[in-house]
């Protein structure tokens, strides 16, 4: 699984690294702020975070990126009481389009690759490889993605609370063959500030496994540097814990292997071209 992670990273990076010099290839770096929270057991974990973005639009027009972020947190609450306060965050995204209606409607094709490990919340590894079909609206103020996929689905949760409950070690992983689904509209408030929202879901064709609501808001600013944002990001993420069952969910001595089962990232950021 860590291979899975790292491979797209390395090949984005080498490729980016031999073109950086072209217009078409753009780097940014954001420095900023975070609360994790578990609202089931009131918990906030503040902390620092960056991160680095390589985009490239190759020749052919097939748009390419990668994103790796690090998490400091100032972690003060006992969710995980041998949680290492280091977490990491990284996406990567291949992407082209392949059929127009019109200037403003066209089909295209994704692929994702998204992955997370070490969280306060007790997820201990997440990847999750999808291809997809997009179907997507560009106006002059306004965006809209709808996306469908199958891939892989991966999550493991950290050992240490699931021990309490009755859990063993083979019981921390689930990856599956699942589908997902996408929508996304944004919108130009004023020239330099954006919104955006998005909810997403994975499911193995018989459960959900998790969903995703996404907002963010830009501003663009030359505070730091000429191109800079600053940016409000919010991810909040349902997971389904079902799946890790070792007797019927109805059974009056069952316990999911975490008492919570959702958790929220808000961030803010600065971001600068780099």
């Amino acid at each position: 699984m860590r291979y899975l992670t790292l491979a797209p990273a390395a090949l984005l990076l080498g490729l980016v690294t031999s073109v950086s010099a072209e217009e078409s290839t753009q780097w940014h770096y954001t420095m900023g702020i975070h609360d994790f929270i578990v609202e089931q057991e009131s918990s906030h974990t503040f902390g620092f975070n960056g991160n680095i973005m390589i985009e490239h639009t190759t020749a052919s027009d097939i748009y390419l990126s990668a994103k790796l972020d690090m998490f400091i947190d100032i972690d003060t609450d006992d969710l995980d009481p041998d949680h290492i306060p280091v977490w990491f965050k990284s996406d990567y995204v291949a992407s082209g389009e392949f059929y127009h209606i019109d200037p403003r409607f066209f089909f295209g094709w994704q692929v994702d690759l998204q992955g997370k490990r070490n969280t306060v919340s007790s997820i201990e590894k997440q990847a999750k490889l999808f291809p997809g079909l997009t179907a997507n609206y560009q106006g002059q103020e306004s965006q809209a993605q709808l996306k469908a996929g199958a891939g892989y689905y991966y999550l493991e949760i950290d050992d240490d609370v699931p021990r309490t409950r009755g859990y063993d070690r083979g019981d921390f992983g689930n990856g599956t063959f699942a589908y997902t689904l996408m929508g996304s509209f944004g919108f130009d408030i004023t020239p330099k500030l954006k919104m955006n929202f998005a909810a997403q879901n994975w499911n193995d064709g018989d459960k959900w496994l998790e969903n995703q609501y996404r907002f963010s808001m830009s501003y663009d600013t030359d505070y730091w540097e000429k191109g800079s944002q600053w940016l409000l990001y919010v991810e909040h993420t349902e997971y389904n814990l079902d799946h890790y069952a070792k007797q019927s969910v109805h059974s009056p001595n069952y316990l999911p292997i975490l008492p919570w089962d959702n958790d929220t990232l808000v961030r803010f950021s600065l971001v600068v071209p780099w």
